[in-house]
């Protein structure tokens, strides 16, 4: 440990030139701390943690002008005292202890300061959180003791467990560099990775308190809110970046006095020239130094937001003054003119695509998927047949043709094909010309490749009448195929 802090002195004195408005510190610390919480147990079986010895090192950043991240770690090993009377007593007897409590601490803290940083002294209050690893063991022998887990198992009596934390200091300034400063700790143990019986958990202690000397190291540059102008402003032909006033009267605040400033209204910001207007290197009607596209092609001029960058209404990543389709739905792949990719030619675009392999001529939904709806009902096709006849006629093969596409696609769907007839005839010669009337349309889907181990055929003759078999309107109704589909 000693050397560790030699090192780190030497580190801090090799660091000083560095140190002016500071950014960073290096602390030490050494104190006292005790373990409090629960009487219960510890007063009774094994005695109090008095307050004992306890050192530890610090890490910070300063994030702004008083506000810090502090990375905090301490270790610490207390004797339980059967002789103490109170927790908040110093020393220990450690031949009357019989429990020993080791614990490593490591916590993040933010910190705020309350005066200002040039103060000789200042109040410092800080809350956060952190783990800490830590165990009871027997102080003889060293080993650890079990109590009862969650699941009332014997387990040993450690865990790593997370903390809140609170901290108060007083500092005071030795010098730019230097500062110690008095601490008071409070850490919170959550309960959160310590998996013990609810009787343990109850009995156990559950607070730490610690009161700390700490030496701090402060180094590094430290710039408040300072923000460096663009490229472009230093760039820009006679440019003169626009500034607070000072002196002479500068109504709006360019850098150029009212008495030669030929444009009295410039917006704060804006780079101007010699005499006071703005400067617009791209001629899009934005100033320099206001402009976040100060390079814009000179045919977007008419299509330039208020921030000087060209308009992309469909946000398809081409401009609008090159977009041959401003108006695309939001997701779709475009070409280089900003128009809509449609692999498929499905008519849905790719990227709003959920099937971008859909086979051309398909009909789609609108997430360019075959449509399979047509299938969720029988399709009748009410074939025009001559007296006695079979054949089917051509505007219904080409309905099947369409049905057969999707079938060749779609794998799984199985068939049944329901021939019917009128009342026309004997009931056995319609039973028959019914089969023929549906397995002639079996033999044209098997010329269109559907296999036939996935069709049934039924001729159902004169049943299911869907009109009346008195007016030849009806009559030619009734004369239909009806196909069903299945998974």
């Amino acid at each position: 440990m000693k050397r560790l802090i030699i090192t780190l002195f030497i580190l801090s004195l090799a660091l000083s030139s560095l140190a002016g408005n500071y950014k960073y510190t290096i602390g030490f610390k050494g104190g006292m701390a005790t373990l409090s919480g629960s009487d219960e147990t510890y007063d009774n079986t094994y005695g109090k943690f008095t307050f004992q010895k306890s050192l530890g090192a610090s890490l910070g950043i300063r994030l702004k002008d008083r506000l810090f991240l502090n990375l905090d770690y301490s270790n610490h090993s207390y004797y339980s005292d059967s002789s103490a009377t109170s927790s908040f007593t110093f020393g220990v007897d450690k031949s009357k202890a019989k429990q020993k409590y080791k614990a490593s601490r490591l916590s993040m803290i933010f910190s705020r300061m309350l005066g200002s940083s040039s103060d000789k002294l200042n109040l410092i209050i800080g809350l956060g959180g952190g783990a800490m690893l830590w165990k009871f063991v027997d102080p003889v022998t060293d080993t650890v003791f079990e109590v009862l887990g969650i699941h009332n198992e014997t387990v040993e009596f450690s865990a790593s467990e997370l903390f809140l934390t609170g901290d108060i200091a007083l500092q005071f300034l030795l010098s730019r560099k230097w500062s110690l400063g008095l601490n008071f700790q409070a850490d919170y143990l959550s309960g959160a990775g310590a998996e013990f019986a609810p009787s343990v958990n109850e009995s156990r202690n559950r607070w730490q308190f610690g009161s700390f000397l700490k030496l701090q190291f402060h180094f590094g540059e430290f710039i408040s809110g300072t923000k460096w102008k663009s490229r472009y402003v230093w760039e820009a032909p006679h440019a003169v970046v626009a500034s607070k006033p000072e002196g002479s009267i500068d109504g709006d605040s360019d850098g150029i006095p009212d008495k030669i400033d030929q444009c009295l209204d410039t917006r704060w910001g804006a780079v101007v020239d010699r005499y006071g207007c703005p400067v617009d290197g791209d001629r899009d009607g934005v100033p320099d130094g206001l402009d976040d596209c100060p390079t814009t092609d000179r045919r977007a001029i008419g299509f330039i937001d208020i921030y000087g960058c060209p308009v992309d209404s469909d946000f398809d990543g081409v401009a609008d003054y090159l977009d041959n389709c401003p108006t695309n739905r939001p997701g779709a792949h475009v070409d280089e003119t900003g128009c809509p990719v449609d692999t498929d030619g499905d008519g849905v675009p790719d990227g709003l695509d959920d099937c971008p392999n859909t086979l051309y001529g398909m009909e789609v939904d609108k997430f360019g998927c075959i449509d399979l709806s047509m299938l969720a009902k029988p399709m009748v096709l009410n074939i025009d047949y001559p007296s006695g006849s079979f054949e089917i006629d051509p505007k219904n093969k080409e309905r099947l043709k369409s049905l057969a596409r999707i079938l060749n696609f779609v794998k799984d769907i199985r068939l049944e094909i329901n021939g019917y007839t009128d009342n026309i005839g004997t009931t056995v010669a319609n039973q028959r010309l019914s089969e023929k009337r549906a397995r002639r349309v079996l033999d044209y889907l098997k010329t269109q490749g559907i296999s036939p181990e996935r069709i049934k055929v039924f001729g159902r003759g004169e049943s299911n009448f869907i009109a009346s078999n008195n007016t030849a309107k009806g009559r030619a109704e009734n004369r239909r195929i009806e196909i069903m589909f299945f998974k």
